[in-house]
């Protein structure tokens, strides 16, 4: 018998190829540098190269605006799906079967994706942060807050989420927040959505698979984990006792990489300013400060790097976003990335199956009922 490797939860083993997005080096999404992106583009420019392969021209621009601000209305349906959940329900889950019953009434529900993926991309791109923030302002009991022609995507998000029109430095660091959480590769949700585009099922679907990988807790926590680190710590004394019993213990870094030679994600350096700069117009110095004694403290005790989440809950609670939605905001990044694995998928047209290795009784003999007591 050939010797069979099994690689547990196929960590390195590689299930497909994309022309997305790389991960490994420099940090890419289409060729193009996502640092570049990050720091110069809208994020709507990043999801039509996500969605299309190229950068928008103005032109191209305007007219994806345009079909995106035609696109800003929830069905009735789904409209009053939202009013009837119960209080406990989260955004996360709110969003799980939200997105679903958007698929119910799309007017390219029957099309296959190769006709019609990158319309329904665009109708969620336009509807998604529209049904955050009508489950927010039901939940909250708050008045409305209708997006603005003038205001970008971020913009419009952070509008509709805060109440209040943000400022151009708040606006600039959502935009990049988005633009780096657009793609990561072939992370648990991506192959989630592909496995189910591969089956044949449309692209609302597949996002919907997307989606509901984030509601477990190893997901689900990343930020709120983060948060309760940053409550708990308020001296740069605290922080090394803090960091120096958890390494002791063999706890969790929340927000760092699991391991010392983990892969430090360039991406995490870029929000770092965004955070900075926030947090000295918002007058809140000293929570980074708290936050840069952590990092330090990490890296000289336990030689690990933040991860993406680490700024990325920061900037969000900078932004004066509640901290229910942080996860959510998330998904809207993500969004456009998870579409292109779709599309990008469907156009294989290969089925995702991969083989199981049988681990139980060799073999049982069978007992009629009337023999088994």
């Amino acid at each position: 018998m050939p010797l069979e490797l099994y690689h547990p939860g196929l960590e390195g083993v590689i299930a497909g190829e994309t022309n997305i997005s790389c991960v490994e080096g420099e940090f890419l999404y289409r060729g193009y540098s996502v640092a570049d992106l990050a720091d110069g583009a809208s994020y709507l420019e990043v999801a039509h190269l996500l969605l299309t392969e190229e950068l928008p021209t103005q032109e191209q621009l305007a007219d994806f605006r345009s079909v995106l601000w035609e696109d800003a209305e929830l069905p009735e349906s789904v409209l009053r799906f939202v009013h009837d959940l119960p209080l406990h329900v989260t955004a996360i889950d709110m969003l799980r079967t939200g997105v679903s019953l958007l698929g119910n009434d799309d007017s390219q529900q029957d099309d296959l994706i190769a006709d019609a993926g990158i319309s329904q991309a665009m109708r969620l791109l336009a509807r998604v942060p529209l049904l955050l923030a009508e489950w927010m302002r039901q939940r909250d009991g708050l008045p409305a807050a209708e997006p603005s022609p003038v205001l970008s995507y971020a913009g419009n998000l952070l509008l509709m989420l805060t109440g209040e029109e943000p400022s151009p430095l708040a606006e600039q660091a959502l935009t990049a927040t988005l633009i780096l959480y657009a793609d990561d590769a072939l992370t648990p949700s991506s192959f989630a959505a592909r496995i189910a585009a591969s089956t044949g099922a449309d692209l609302i679907s597949s996002v919907t698979a997307a989606i509901s990988t984030c509601v477990g807790p190893n997901f689900s926590q990343r930020y709120s984990s983060v948060q309760q680190v940053l409550s708990a710590v308020d001296t740069r004394e605290a922080a090394e006792r803090w960091v120096k019993y958890r390494v002791g213990e063999s706890l969790p870094l929340p927000g760092f990489c699991p391991t010392r030679d983990a892969w430090s994600d360039p991406r995490a350096a870029l929000l770092e300013r965004w955070c900075s700069e926030l947090a000295q117009e918002t007058g809140r110095q000293h929570e980074e400060e708290i936050a840069d004694a952590i990092e330090w403290a990490v890296w000289e005790t336990a030689g690990r790097s933040p991860s993406l989440d680490w700024p990325a809950a920061r900037l969000f609670d900078l932004l004066g976003i509640d901290r229910d939605l942080h996860l959510a905001l998330f998904i809207c990044g993500r969004l456009a990335g998870w579409s292109a694995h779709i599309i990008e998928q469907a156009e294989e047209g290969d089925v995702i199956r991969p083989r199981s290795r049988y681990r139980g009784v060799e073999r049982s003999e069978f007992e009629p009922l009337k023999d088994r007591g």
